[in-house]
């Protein structure tokens, strides 16, 4: 039996997977995420969390045998439950560090690994301080935990290191969680990738690598689109390589990883490591079309078919075809009016799919973060210079405002 934590957000999609292998499998949700009644999957048990030794108790009794993190909301409740069952999982020892990202480059830094110099800062006398002595811009303040790119900005003096300090600090993160204080980091120039892996017992396996495409917008990164690397060159190997290695000194032993990483003029740099499938959403269709598989059926196969996934380690690496996700967003806040750029959209060579698109009407909100709220685009094709001329016309739409028509909110 499997069970499955807090599966949101790409984590449906590793339930669909194991749902459609007939895995014996149940989820746990703590009672404030508990799905509403009628929503749950049908035939799969849910375990409703209220503390450790109690949900370990129900799950023991339940003949759980294999705990997975179905979420970045639940990579730490997985782990813990994994040691109260004395079950096989990461190094436990390092799971603060798997999720606080000051911690992830000190045990990069115990590793002998190269990495970004951070800094904790808790109150803005210790940032004032920080500045004094740092005299280095630009720097990057965020969240210690959090994703999608939620309060992470890019400063090129004290007074805006100072504004995003005051702007994150006592707010409540993506994760639902208060943010105390903040990681001040030195800003990485370069070219930046994700790397998606599966490991088993401890051996990570390369299932997608990606170049990303991001632009700086009022001070924030945004994530524009993510397009695949076929076959990495001499640089893109070294990154791979590195990668490995961090997930070593991370702990990280089974199941997915998805890792951003920066390829700098000094070589590559962690920017940060989850534990857990890459988000928010994963269409299962373009990856298998691109890919001959998905992460998440990867993580399926490690778990129900361990020798296949073992196999696999002899295989090189290099998708046949090229895939490039673009997560969608309108040039500006407000109530989404039209959409009918998506016909244009669909017309594009290379296009796939899109997926959660927002309806007419709905108020868009964070069209800055990597949440997929204004829905996702798929592309893939054999041709990676005709999917890169495709992305160009998409974005151009998405700025000039004629893929989203939105009016402002009481307008």
């Amino acid at each position: 039996m499997i069970a499955l934590v807090i599966p949101a957000s790409s984590g449906a999609q590793l339930a669909d997977a194991l749902q459609e292998e007939g895995a014996a499998f149940l989820e746990v949700h703590p009672e404030d995420r508990a799905p509403l009644a009628g929503t749950e999957r049908t035939g799969i048990k849910t375990v409703l969390h209220t503390d450790l030794d109690s949900t370990a108790e129900q799950l023991r009794a339940l003949g759980v045998r294999t705990v997975v993190a179905g979420s970045e909301f639940g990579v730490t409740l997985a782990d813990e439950l994994a040691e109260r069952l004395q079950l096989p999982y990461h190094k436990h020892e390092l799971r603060s560090a798997r999720r606080d990202k000051y911690l992830m480059q000190q045990a990069l830094a115990a590793a002998g690994l190269a990495h970004a110099r951070s800094a904790v800062v808790r109150t803005e006398d210790e940032l004032r301080a920080l500045l004094a002595s740092w005299a280095s811009y630009p720097m990057v303040i965020k969240p210690f935990n959090s994703a999608g790119s939620d309060g992470c900005r890019i400063c090129s003096t004290a007074d805006e290191a100072l504004t995003a300090f005051r702007a994150v600090v006592g707010q409540r993160n993506l994760m639902g969680e208060i943010n105390e204080g903040v990681l001040a980091q030195e800003f990485l120039s370069g070219s930046q990738y994700i790397v998606n892996t599966v490991s088993m017992d401890g051996r990570h396996l390369l299932a997608e690598l990606y170049a990303e495409r991001i632009d700086r917008i009022e001070g924030s990164p945004v994530l524009r689109h993510i397009i695949s690397r076929t076959i990495p060159d001499e640089r893109e190997q070294e990154l791979v390589d590195y990668t490995m290695s961090c997930l070593d000194a991370l702990g990280v032993r089974d199941g997915a990883a998805h890792t951003e990483v920066m390829l700098t003029a000094d070589g590559p740099r962690l920017v940060e490591v989850n534990s857990r499938l890459m988000g928010p959403y994963l269409s299962p269709d373009a990856y298998h079309c691109a890919f001959g598989y998905g992460s998440p059926h990867l993580v399926a196969e490690r778990l129900l078919r361990p020798d296949d996934f073992h196999n696999r380690f002899d295989l090189p690496y290099g998708p046949a075809r090229t895939l490039a996700k673009v997560f969608l967003r309108a040039d500006r806040p407000g109530i989404l009016t039209s959409a009918d750029g998506l016909r244009e959209l669909r017309r594009l060579p290379g296009f796939h799919s899109v997926a959660r698109l927002p309806q007419v009407n709905d108020v868009l909100r964070d069209t800055q973060l990597t949440t997929g709220s204004c829905g996702t685009a798929f592309f893939v094709h054999e041709d990676a210079e005709l999917i890169e001329h495709s992305l160009a016309v998409l974005h151009e739409m998405e700025d000039s405002g004629t893929l989203f028509q939105v009016t402002e909110v009481g307008g």
